[in-house]
C-alpha cells in the first residue's frame, strides 16, 4: 500500500484542494487508486432547506440586476423541485516528474481508478510510471453535510509483484 489515508471534511473545506504525496517504487506497472466518501447526499429535508435558502438568495440577487418580476419567475421554477444536494469530491494525479496524469471527475462516492503503462481508467493518461514522489489532489468541490468522511487508498503492482498472467498480458 503506497497510501492509506482517512480524513474528515467539513463545510470549511468546501472548494478547497488537499494534496497527498506517495512514493511509487521502481518497476511499477500499475497504480490502483480507490477514493470513497460519505455521505454522498443530504437528506431530503436538509436538501430542501439548503435549496430554498440558495434560491432565495440568488433570486434576490437576480431581482436587483434584472427586476423583481424576472427574479420571482426564475425562483418559481424551484417551487416543486425535489432536489437532493450532494457532496462532490474529485481527484487529479501528477507523476514524479510533475506531469499531469489526469483526473477522475466522477460523481460516484466510491471510485476505483487504474493507471498503467498501456491503459488507464477514463480521465487518466496511460504511460510510463516513473518511480518517485507522486501527488494525488483531492478537490472538495461541494461539501454540504456537517461532515464528510473520506478514505484514499493507493496500491502498486510491480513487474516482480504481478501474477504471471498479469505480467504476460501487460
Amino acid at each position: 500500500m503506497l497510501l492509506d489515508r482517512s480524513e474528515r471534511l467539513t463545510p470549511a473545506d468546501h472548494q478547497t484542494h488537499r494534496h497527498y504525496t506517495f512514493s511509487v517504487p521502481e518497476g511499477c506497472t500499475w497504480l490502483e487508486i480507490r477514493v470513497r466518501y460519505a455521505p454522498k447526499f443530504l437528506s431530503a429535508a436538509e436538501s430542501r432547506k439548503l435549496v430554498e435558502a440558495s434560491v432565495h438568495a440568488q433570486s434576490a440577487s437576480l431581482a436587483r440586476s434584472v427586476g423583481s418580476d424576472l427574479g420571482e419567475r426564475w425562483a418559481a421554477d424551484f417551487d416543486h423541485a425535489d432536489l437532493i444536494v450532494p457532496n462532490l469530491l474529485t481527484v487529479a494525479l501528477d507523476d514524479a516528474t510533475g506531469a499531469y496524469r489526469g483526473a477522475g471527475h466522477r460523481h460516484a462516492e466510491d471510485q476505483h481508478l487504474r493507471l498503467g503503462v498501456d491503459s488507464a481508467s477514463p480521465g487518466l493518461i496511460a504511460g510510463p510510471i516513473p518511480a518517485g514522489l507522486w501527488t494525488l489532489t483531492l478537490s472538495a468541490h461541494t461539501i454540504v453535510s456537517d461532515q464528510c468522511d473520506v478514505e484514499i487508498q493507493i496500491g502498486a503492482e510491480t513487474a516482480t509483484s504481478a501474477p504471471a498472467s498479469s505480467r504476460s498480458s501487460a
